[in-house]
């Protein structure tokens, strides 16, 4: 069966380009150029295969988060660095934490601000650059330390 793993994320953070340089292939829902439904990919890692499901980041699609939310294994939150946490990632992340489902976050948009990105909460924060490949897989793979 593999692993289910969700992206979330504030609109414009990086989910689908995460998804994009993650996964070999994929498979996107887009109208002019916003994500209107959800993106999918799957990739194998040490024989196992996770399969990855990227959410719209629109407010008015977030009806969609629980439907896709059903049956996962662990979450990515990918944040814009140069915008900082939002209060819709806030209330990802207190969902997650709710339902006790391993998360990690993704400091995105490395290239326009490198700080450090402030969430007040014990979690695991790795800088990427989704356009050049920087950090995902790594991410990734912290993740799934979480989830074994």
């Amino acid at each position: 069966m593999g692993k289910k793993i969700v992206i979330f994320g504030d609109y414009d953070s990086g989910k689908t380009t995460t998804l994009e340089r993650l996964c070999e292939k994929t498979v996107k829902i887009e109208y002019n150029g916003i994500t209107v439904a959800l993106d999918y990919g799957n990739m194998t890692i040490d024989g196992e295969k996770i399969h990855l499901f990227a959410t719209p980041g629109h407010e008015r699609f977030r009806f969609m988060l629980e439907i896709i939310s059903i049956g996962l294994d662990g979450a990515i939150i990918v944040v814009d660095n140069s915008r900082g946490v939002t209060l819709v990632e806030e209330r990802i992340m207190d969902s997650l934490e709710d339902e006790g489902i391993p998360y990690v976050v993704f400091a995105n948009k490395q290239d326009l601000d490198d700080s450090t990105l402030e969430i007040g909460r014990d979690v695991d924060v790795i800088p990427t650059i989704a356009t050049e490949n920087v950090g995902l897989f790594e991410g990734l793979k912290t993740l799934l330390g979480k989830i074994s």
